[in-house]
């Protein structure tokens, strides 16, 4: 989402199913009045079975943030976050299609189609079209009964040393988004959340980051020598999921606009030449 709406907009918050599929995200704008998360999940669950042609039970529904917290249904939205948040929503049943069949989130059923919602027009939006099942929001944490307390993830272990170096494999498939005051990086990465510690690790400097993540196989590297704009190294960070990994970049100015990630513009220009690539002190973030 490029957010560039005026203080004046009316929020908005984005609401994401993944537990199963299809898959769906919808966005959800506020009026004046807060909404009550159980009227939010409603208007969900109406728009996935327009949507998707498949059907879930509202009164089953749960809205969980990142983290995890699941908001109780007299809850009101935006529950005190900024405009722009995600959340989402979870389900102990999987989608109902016709007939009383159900589909489960088994890697061999695809979904027909991808549902995404990006302003039409942006770079997220085709991007998103493009590819597929590694849509801007996939495979976020899934989530359960809040009665029940949370699966645990898998124990982390130290990266086993090998004696020979890695093959090294440029990272070419993500997508990229600006968002107000950070940029995010959503990089497909089946079980990036179980890796071993130590296994993600990114160099963050002025205008650049290297990213470096090591798997039992090859050394995958994303490397970004000349940003868009500045960034502020310390406050830059990586998010390891499921299904990918998201990396966020504090931009130094949050009102300059990201329109590509790399600084390709202007490369003749005298200021360009200026620009040293790798300038400054990394600040390295493990994870």
């Amino acid at each position: 989402r490029n957010c560039c709406s005026s203080a004046m907009s009316a929020p908005t918050v984005y609401l994401h199913y993944e537990d199963s599929v299809p898959e769906y995200t919808m966005k959800l704008t506020l009026g004046d009045a807060a909404l009550p998360v159980q009227a939010a999940l409603d208007r969900f669950a109406q728009a996935y079975a327009i949507s998707t042609g498949a059907t879930l039970a509202a009164n089953a529904l749960q809205l969980r943030d990142d983290c995890g917290t699941v908001f109780g249904g007299i809850a009101l939205l935006p529950c005190g976050f900024p405009t722009g948040t995600d959340f989402f929503v979870s389900s102990d049943d999987v989608p109902s299609f016709g007939g009383g069949t159900t589909r489960t989130s088994d890697a061999s059923v695809a979904p027909t189609a991808t549902h995404v919602t990006a302003k039409e027009g942006s770079a997220i939006a085709a991007s998103q079209a493009k590819m597929g099942e590694h849509s801007y929001y996939y495979s976020v944490g899934k989530a359960g009964d809040p009665a029940r307390p949370p699966v645990p993830m898998p124990e982390r272990k130290a990266v086993t040393k090998l004696e020979a170096q890695l093959p090294e494999a440029t990272i070419s498939t993500f997508s990229f988004m600006d968002d107000e005051t950070v940029v995010k990086l959503h990089i497909p990465l089946a079980g990036a959340a179980s890796l071993p510690a130590g296994s993600i690790q990114c160099d963050f400097r002025d205008r650049s980051f290297d990213l470096r993540i090591q798997t039992d196989t090859r050394l995958l590297r994303l490397h970004v020598p000349i940003t868009h704009e500045e960034i502020e190294p310390a406050l830059c960070a990586l998010k390891p999921r499921q299904g990918k990994l998201i990396v966020v970049l504090a931009k130094r100015d949050a009102s300059k606009h990201w329109y590509e990630l790399r600084k390709t513009k202007g490369v003749c220009d005298t200021e360009y030449a200026k620009i040293i690539p790798d300038a400054g002190e990394a600040t390295t973030c493990t994870v």
